[in-house]
């Protein structure tokens, strides 16, 4: 008999399983539609193909507000509702605790349910979610811009006032807290988020996995996961365009404010109007995965000709009770999941890479806004960099299975190959763009650098001009080098055209850079940020970012797969759901946090009212590279010891009911007879990759 010749007993076999399968159908027809209304025409959608589409927009929804809008907004939330980056950071994060509450029951009841219904049930609480989110802006009073000309005679400049006249403000000077209604709503919000989607992200992978074949699932969740990817994209470029609208032009008139665009510092952008349209958008594209039934008619004749790679110290028989779906046996399910080296190899290796791409996504506008000295809204273009480089990766990773036709072995070897990659990767952040330079923060009225704590925007040119601590950034263009204020710059005249404000007369300039020196620069000075010129660094930096990204996310994929295959049939849902615990226990929900607290490190300056810190207004954008560089190298380093690991430990199952033949390596991918999805007189041609040898 020829190796790759099917037996009689084989052919059987398979004549079996597909008897079983004619019974089946005729037994049960599954049909599209709602309830009892399955219009024919319908039918013609119910494909997985229609399925991938579905559920891509559903996913769509999720990662363009989860992703993106709130990433986005985050810097304009820190400011309107007086939070700090670590409370952003732990709304962040909230998301995924919410995944973590409600994974085991949806993976437990949902893969024994139907499917489809779970998942639009949560893309419905994915919608109400984001209007909750939305609720701040309209049970809030408008946002207060503090108007520099209160009297005619005082308009910010520098002159003694009364202090007693802008004592603390009780309304605008709240300390960050932890009781924050607006904290507290959107903590709610994102609970609602997280429980929402955990049907997407569990049941959808399973939903996809078990009705294609094996060898066209790499691709299909690899289209799935590039959609989702386009979410943050289009999300970044719609929030960074909505943020250019006033946060309050539906209540208040726009052209009596004392501001000119989004480049004057005060500028608070609409960041409400995002989570409107994924409140919209989430509640409408909920009904189309409620049509599909539980499994479409082609699944089990794929599954009839599926291959068996579960690990051997995971196998069990099909009457076992734990699968069964019996509460009573999850305990006993669970264990069976967890002792499998591989599926553990494949929990490392999340829980690693999502402590950095969890956080550095949560904050990527803001992290690129530091290092890259940039304004928000040009932050949340740049940011699209990384998500079309996810959207690349993810591609690329499943394109690559499905080409090589790789196994778990190979798919091991490539996880490797792109940990390493993006490990080199990494010291882009060794590229930033120069750091502001503000006078008092982080250069001294005497132009020198301070070191330390020794920060203080009182001297001699300002102390008697009873400056109020409002920040209004002054630039001085020639140099590059700005004021906190144009009272604390010293200033006394203000001239205005139509595009910009300046200030004249400014005696902290004098002492800043000498009598003679200032004869020959120019005197005054612009309100608004200075324009930092990085040059030919900030596109390396991008590009290099780019390619990290890149390889991180193609990653994803393989992992996946791995997942998916060394756990039986039946509990592919739990092991998700098992994989999804740990990536937001240890992974995403730390990763928020930690890069929260990162960042509010790298801090300079708060904004301070009668004595308690709000938000930050100036960052040390070196301090914050080197920590973020550092977080990603050690994470590196374990995930590429865990796919070693990962490797060495790797047992498939031999035997696969006759339908494969023994592994020549029971370290590697499996040696097999029929091929995922081709006939078995097919069979005997196919031959094996080189790769997977």
């Amino acid at each position: 008999m020829e190796p790759h010749a099917c037996s009689s007993t084989e052919t059987d076999f398979i004549s079996q399983r597909c008897s079983i399968i004619t019974e089946d159908s005729e037994d049960q027809q599954l049909l599209c539609g709602y309830g009892r209304c399955t219009p024919r025409w319908l039918q013609r959608f119910h494909t997985t193909r229609w399925l991938l589409v579905v559920l891509g927009i559903c996913s769509f929804v999720q990662s363009f507000v989860v992703n993106a809008i709130f990433p986005v907004d985050l810097s304009t939330l820190e400011r309107r509702f007086h939070m700090t980056s670590t409370q952003t950071g732990i709304i962040s994060s909230w998301y995924d605790f919410a995944v973590l509450l409600a994974v085991f029951p949806v993976c437990n009841w949902g893969n024994a349910g139907h499917k489809g219904r779970w998942i639009g049930i949560g893309t419905f609480l994915m919608g109400l979610g984001s209007f909750v989110c939305m609720l701040p802006h309209y049970i809030s009073s408008p946002y207060h811009v503090e108007e520099e000309n209160e009297t005619a005679s005082d308009y910010g400049q520098c002159v003694y006032r009364d202090e007693s006249a802008f004592m603390c403000d009780v309304e605008n000077s709240k300390p960050s807290s932890f009781l924050n209604p607006y904290f507290l709503l959107f903590v709610l919000g994102q609970t609602l988020h997280g429980f929402g989607a955990t049907p997407l992200f569990s049941l959808g992978t399973a939903y996809i996995d078990e009705n294609i074949s094996q060898n066209t699932s790499p691709l299909y969740l690899a289209i799935n996961a590039a959609v989702t990817a386009v979410g943050p994209v289009i999300g970044l470029f719609i929030g960074g365009y909505l943020l250019n609208f006033y946060i309050d032009f539906d209540r208040v008139d726009t052209s009596k404010l004392p501001l000119k665009d989004s480049s004057d510092p005060r500028w608070l952008g609409a960041w409400w109007i995002g989570f409107l349209v994924s409140a919209v958008c989430g509640i409408i594209t909920a009904f189309p995965i409620l049509s599909f039934a539980h499994e479409l008619p082609e699944a089990k004749k794929h599954r009839a000709k599926d291959v068996n790679q579960v690990h051997a110290v995971s196998q069990v028989d099909d009457n076992d009770m734990i699968l069964k779906g019996n509460i009573r046996y999850l305990p006993k399910a669970i264990w069976n999941i967890l002792r499998n080296p591989t599926f553990v190899t494949c929990i490392v290796l999340g829980i690693f890479d999502s402590i950095i791409l969890n956080g550095f996504a949560a904050f990527m506008p803001k992290i690129i806004e530091a290092v890259l000295s940039t304004t928000p809204a040009k932050a949340s273009y740049l940011s699209s960099v990384v998500i079309f480089a996810a959207a690349a990766g993810v591609l690329f990773g499943g394109a690559f299975i499905k080409y090589f036709n790789l196994q778990v072995g190979g798919m091991l070897k490539m996880i490797f190959a792109c940990q390493l990659l993006s490990l080199l990767l990494t010291g882009c952040f060794l590229l930033q763009c120069p750091a502001r330079d503000f006078v008092g923060i982080n250069l001294s009225y005497r132009n020198e650098r301070i070191r330390g704590g020794a920060k203080d925007l009182i001297s001699n040119c300002n102390s008697a001009c009873s400056c109020k601590a409002e920040w209004s950034p002054v630039c001085h263009e020639a140099t590059g080098n700005a004021f906190y204020s144009a009272c604390f710059a010293g200033c006394t005249t203000k001239m205005e055209n139509n595009t910009s404000i300046y200030w004249t007369n400014c005696s902290c300039l004098s002492e800043f850079f000498g009598v003679n020196e200032l004869d020959i620069l120019d005197d005054s000075l612009r309100q608004g940020f200075c324009e930092i010129q990085c040059g030919v660094s900030m596109w390396i930096f991008l590009v290099l970012l780019f390619f990290c990204t890149v390889a991180s996310f193609a990653s994803g994929i393989p992992s996946q797969q791995i997942m998916l295959r060394v756990v039986p049939f039946q509990q592919r849902a739990l092991g998700i759901g098992v994989h999804w615990s740990f990536l937001r226990l240890l992974g995403f929900i730390p990763g928020g946090i930690l890069f929260g607290m990162m960042i509010d490190t790298a801090c300079l300056k708060w904004q301070e009212s009668c004595g308690s810190k709000q938000s930050c207004l100036v960052y040390d954008p070196y301090r914050l590279s080197w920590t973020i560089m550092a977080v990603a190298i050690v994470c590196k380093l374990v995930s590429i010891l865990a796919t070693i690991l990962g490797y060495m430990t790797y047992r498939p199952n031999d035997l696969d009911n006759g339908l494969s033949v023994e592994t020549t390596d029971s370290r590697g991918p499996l040696s097999l007879t029929v091929n995922d999805d081709r006939p078995v007189s097919e069979s005997s041609n196919f031959e094996h990759r080189s790769f997977n040898r």
